[in-house]
């Protein structure tokens, strides 16, 4: 047996175990390079894993150097790649950094890349890069910023109602007093011009009235439920509180 044959078996084992866990680990990874420059389209692809051709949608016999993740007809928006590259190129490593790309059939998806680069020849960088699909964890996000938003202006919402509740109960009172002392003024007073004062004073306070009884309502709590309505009712409230 010749030097060359006996020491083959002992680096094959480790090379053997790098390449299953290449073809197995569930991120994608890319081994390449790429064209760093503001117009620049080029790229290779040295090694792509088959987890890498799901993210992005490649069919799995797709030889790996035509799987291009970082091209730029992937990124949703283009700004992006730039300011990926820039990174890249001048930190020479990013870790997690999100980014919103297109599958081969243009359908969205969100990942997460972690890579580091070296200059390669012209104005290009090799990469290595470890891709992650979080396009799940990235919805869930998004429907718990919305509910929180939800939440937020529900709690805003509660707040203005307890304060339109204590203005409108505070201004009861003035109005009650105004309302009486008018009342008893229409009564009494046999002057024409004073009776017209007061007339209008009534009407201004009754309208004041319905302003603060409107409040309430608007103000009160209560239980959502179904039932048939007048919508010329409806509408004709609501022109009446327009016009208050």
């Amino acid at each position: 047996m010749s030097i060359k044959s006996a020491r083959t078996p002992a680096r094959n084992p480790r090379a053997s175990a790098f390449a299953r866990l290449f073809e197995a680990v569930r991120e994608g990874v890319f081994i390449g390079s790429l064209d760093a420059t503001s117009q620049g389209t080029g790229s290779s692809t040295i090694a792509a894993n088959p987890h890498l051709k799901s993210i992005f949608g490649y069919p799995v016999e797709t030889p790996e150097a035509d799987v291009a993740p970082f091209a730029p007809d992937r990124f949703a928006d283009p700004p992006a790649r730039l300011s990926f590259l820039e990174r890249l190129t001048t930190e020479g490593t990013v870790t997690d950094h999100l980014l919103r790309m297109r599958r081969v059939d243009n359908s969205p998806v969100w990942v997460e890349v972690t890579a580091r680069a070296e200059p390669a020849r012209g104005a290009g960088v090799r990469v290595e890069a470890l891709i992650r699909d979080v396009s799940a964890r990235k919805l869930l996000d998004d429907q718990s910023r919305d509910l929180y938003q939800q939440l937020l202006q529900a709690e805003k919402m509660a707040s203005l109602g307890q304060t339109i509740s204590g203005v409108a109960h505070e201004l009861n009172n003035p109005l009650a007093t105004i309302l009486s002392w008018a009342e008893r003024l229409a009564e009494k007073s046999p002057d024409d011009e004073v009776r017209r004062g007061v007339d209008i004073i009534l009407t201004v306070a009754d309208r004041a009235a319905r302003i603060v009884r409107n409040l309430l309502t608007f103000a009160r709590k209560g239980q959502s439920t179904r039932m048939m309505i007048d919508v010329n009712q409806v509408v004709a409230e609501t022109l009446a509180l327009r016009a208050d």
